[in-house]
């Protein structure tokens, strides 16, 4: 266990920009569930709907993913966005007018998986799956990721992540539990450092405290699904068994 405990109130707004995926395993889905987890508030501005596993998808019209955003912006509001799934040209183009605007000055967490380097510039982290053949090529990644944008963690079920803060690199160890396949990790750890952030911990912590979440996540995960498990999100919950209710 990670000594990791269910929060107590809610705080930090975290609004998401990205695609929705039905079966909740990552995208958005996975991101509100690992935002509320860790005791933040979790918005959502939908980018495009995943039908199964990105085989198919069906974009929203750019100028809806802005007035969604616009929308949240002026009601809740929000410490931190979190930005993915950007399928399009228009779509980015649409989402940086509004960090341009209403977001201006918003930390941005940007994460890769779907790819949104135009972005890049913006964001206060980048976080990205890594490629690299050995842990020095990662160091190299996520150091040049970090010269564009403010810091940049370089994630690896089998070698572990790297965080650059253009000054600093930081070298975390494998997650347990790395040799179980599991889908969803990169979103689920880019949520969670962006609950961090809006919550006041600094970088740092806030990387820690995600990878602990995620790490729970990957151990605890239910053998749901045809590939790959999905995480178990919510295990900072402490549920009441269904028994218990039995008449």
């Amino acid at each position: 266990m990670t000594g990791l405990s269910p929060p107590t109130r809610i705080n930090g707004r975290v609004l998401i920009v990205g695609a929705s995926d039905a079966s909740g395993s990552t995208g958005i889905q996975a991101a509100i569930k690992s935002i509320s987890a860790l005791g933040a508030f979790a918005a959502a501005a939908v980018t495009a709907v995943i039908i199964d596993e990105a085989a198919t998808s069906h974009e929203v019209p750019p100028v809806a993913v802005a007035q969604q955003m616009r929308a949240v912006l002026a009601d809740i509001g929000a410490d931190v966005l979190l930005i993915g799934g950007l399928a399009g040209a228009g779509t980015i183009e649409a989402v940086a007018d509004v960090l341009d605007g209403e977001a201006r000055g918003i930390p941005l967490v940007l994460d890769l998986t779907d790819a949104a380097t135009a972005l890049l510039p913006l964001a206060r982290i980048a976080v990205a799956v890594s490629d690299a053949a050995d842990l020095e090529a990662q160091k190299e990644a996520a150091a040049g990721l970090a010269r564009i944008a403010g810091a940049a963690l370089v994630t690896s079920l089998s070698r572990g992540d790297v965080l650059a803060d253009g000054t600093t690199l930081s070298v975390f160890p494998p997650r347990r539990g790395t040799d179980r396949p599991v889908r969803g990790a990169a979103i689920t750890l880019a949520a969670a450092v962006a609950a961090g952030l809006a919550q006041g911990l600094p970088l740092a912590a806030a990387v820690r405290r995600g990878r602990d979440y995620v790490e729970e996540a990957i151990l605890t995960a239910p053998d749901f699904g045809r590939g790959p498990s999905p995480l178990n999100h919510v295990h900072t919950n402490r549920h009441t068994p269904a028994a218990s209710f039995e008449s």
